[in-house]
């Protein structure tokens, strides 16, 4: 089944046909990739970025990698209480590896800069823990205090991005 990335708009010029044509190529693509990576990631840890602006958009890729994807990743909603993520990770997964832990919510979070300092400072701590890719679902801005307050995390990162219209 072929799957198109577009929001729908009521407006059909030829102008916004090419560019939702773009952006669905372009999503389809990114989806591809999505898959693969969480392929080649099994029994490995690793961090994957995946920028998305539209909470409608991402739903869809998130449903579409539950029915598409071989390895079948789990979904951690993160509490707006949130301060730090590996101890929120350790006590949702209380010691299983799942085939992969999709991170949403995280623009709700309310000490987003605290906790993705402490992010930062535990890095290579994960990988000790961890035997899953960890995908971190973000807006820009979340991605962009990502960039600012834990470098070192964004630097390990494989990114990903879906644009939407």
């Amino acid at each position: 089944m072929q799957f198109m990335f577009v929001e729908q708009s009521s407006e059909n010029t030829a102008k916004d046909d090419a560019a939702k044509y773009d952006s669905a190529k372009y999503n389809e693509r990114s989806f591809s990739t999505l898959i693969r990576t969480l392929r080649l990631s099994q029994g490995y840890f690793s961090f994957v970025l995946v920028n998305c602006n539209s909470l409608a958009l991402r739903q869809q890729i998130v449903d579409r990698l539950q029915v598409n994807c071989p390895v079948k990743p789990r979904q951690l909603f993160l509490p707006e209480s949130a301060t730090t993520l590996y101890r929120t990770i350790a006590a949702e997964i209380d010691g299983e590896q799942p085939p992969a832990l999709m991170l949403l919510g995280l623009e709700s979070v309310e000490a987003i800069d605290r906790l993705l300092v402490s992010t930062n400072l535990l890095c290579s701590e994960f990988s000790k823990t961890f035997s899953f890719p960890l995908v971190f679902w973000v807006t820009d801005e979340i991605l962009r205090k990502i960039i600012r307050t834990a470098p070192d995390l964004y630097n390990r990162m494989t990114t990903i991005r879906f644009i939407s219209n």
